[in-house]
């Protein structure tokens, strides 16, 4: 094997050959970064799912290589389609105000990236336009996609929550010009994995650590000047050392608490004004099809895992304590 291809190892699916500009662009900064900043945002802190942006990217790519081997421009889409991503991924993106869809289309526009695509004859635009309309990355119309198979996939292997490796299952699954598609045992399984990975993620606990996180970053900047535009560009570990070194006492308080003292963090079910309020936030409710259609559309069971996932919700207040 070459000793570049080595750079494309996971253990989530069969090994898929990169080709040249694949490589080359794997080894950009704005790839390698990716292998800086946690997939799981601030639960990387608390939880046992520490994979990297980078392994999910990896991920993507190769299941679009097994399903479309023939077509570049797509594998190249799904190499790219993470490259803006923040530090800590979504953990701050929301509460900062940031669009990583932004970002990612600067970084393809910048000389680093967009001469790599143009060595090899593919506009850097052509990239834009397919990251920005719905694909089989995406999945359309509400279908489960490539992107997210692979996050469900990886978050719930990463908690020990899988029982069958992906490599195992795709044989039964193949990816439609909406989106994945397999039979009902298959389906009802990648439902159960994407409700499992919604329970931990969207638990009042992960979703505590990434606001406070956030906030831990916003009490930085109030006391300290900071170029967002820099800062969105920034790894995990720089956050982390800018935050323990804050000149504000309160975002020195937070970072530490995440890192060292996270026994410290109480979730009240009350608002009391005291801490900072914490509530649901985005449910990726996109599902397999079987046979053309969507899976709820056959399956009683299909629909009643959709209703639990939907029926995650809470309003609830993230404090710190004194022990």
């Amino acid at each position: 094997m070459e000793k570049e291809a080595r750079l494309f190892l996971e253990p989530l699916y069969p090994y898929i050959t990169p080709n040249k500009l694949e490589i080359k662009l794997i080894q950009s900064k704005p790839l390698r970064r990716l292998k800086h900043l946690a997939h799981f945002g601030a639960g990387s802190f608390v939880s046992p799912v520490v994979h990297s942006r980078f392994e999910h990217t990896l991920g993507v790519w190769k299941l679009t290589a097994l399903y479309f081997p023939e077509d570049i421009e797509l594998r190249v889409a799904a190499l790219l389609h993470d490259i803006g991503h923040l530090p800590f991924s979504h953990a701050v993106e929301k509460t900062l105000e940031f669009n990583h869809h932004q970002l990612t289309e600067q970084y393809i526009l910048e000389d680093e990236v967009s001469s790599i695509l143009e060595q090899y004859n593919i506009n850097p635009n052509r990239m834009i336009e397919i990251l920005n309309e719905p694909s089989v990355i995406t999945g359309k119309e509400g279908i489960l996609g490539i992107d997210h198979l692979d996050s469900f996939f990886r978050d719930t292997y990463m908690a020990g929550m899988i029982e069958t490796l992906p490599k195992h299952l795709l044989h039964k699954i193949r990816c439609t010009p909406k989106g994945i598609d397999t039979d009902i045992e298959t389906g009802h399984y990648l439902l159960q994995l994407i409700l499992a990975d919604h329970k931990l993620f969207l638990s009042p606990y992960m979703v505590a650590v990434d606001r406070l996180l956030a906030e831990s970053i916003k009490l930085h900047w109030s006391v300290d000047s900071v170029n967002k535009s820099e800062f969105a560009r920034l790894t995990d570990s720089v956050v982390v050392s800018m935050l323990k070194t804050s000149p504000s006492a309160e975002a020195k308080k937070l970072i530490n608490t995440l890192i060292f003292e996270p026994n410290k963090i109480r979730i009240n079910d009350i608002n009391s004004g005291n801490g900072y309020e914490i509530s649901v936030r985005k449910v990726y409710s996109k599902v397999p099809l079987y046979q053309g259609k969507p899976l709820t559309e056959h399956s009683n069971e299909a629909r009643n895992i959709m209703k639990e996932l939907h029926d995650l919700s809470f309003n609830s207040e993230v404090i710190i304590v004194s022990e």
